[in-house]
């Protein structure tokens, strides 16, 4: 359900943070993502995905898209979630990570040498 106090608040938050009006609105105008996007294939780090199924800035294509072009990644869809996180989504959001964090425990023998993130 909707929260509105809750939402309002948050947004209020955020805007204060940011500093006004254009610096809360410009991340369309960042660049540098495109130098990477041909990269993903290279990704040896393991990838979990959580994706809301209602996002109405990035659709959950997106998500599996970027799934689907890292080898191995693994996609969650959190139904009826949307862009931002809500707190009724978190218990699912929080069992995927611990579920992705113990998989890469029992996978990873050696623990103290990390995983290359690119070749």
């Amino acid at each position: 359900p909707f929260d509105e106090k809750r939402i309002r608040a948050f947004v209020e938050q955020d805007y204060d943070r940011s500093g006004g009006f254009l610096s809360a609105t410009n991340h369309f105008m960042l660049k540098g993502g495109e130098d990477w996007k041909g990269r993903l294939g290279q990704m040896t780090a393991p990838l979990l995905v959580i994706h809301g199924t209602e996002d109405p800035i990035f659709p959950v294509e997106h998500g599996a898209a970027l799934a689907e072009a890292v080898a191995g990644a693994r996609l969650v869809r959190i139904e009826d979630g949307g862009h931002e996180l809500h707190p009724d989504d978190w218990a699912a959001i929080v069992d995927a990570i611990a579920a992705h964090c113990q998989a890469q425990i029992s996978a990873e023998p050696d623990l103290d040498t990390p995983s290359a993130i690119v070749k």
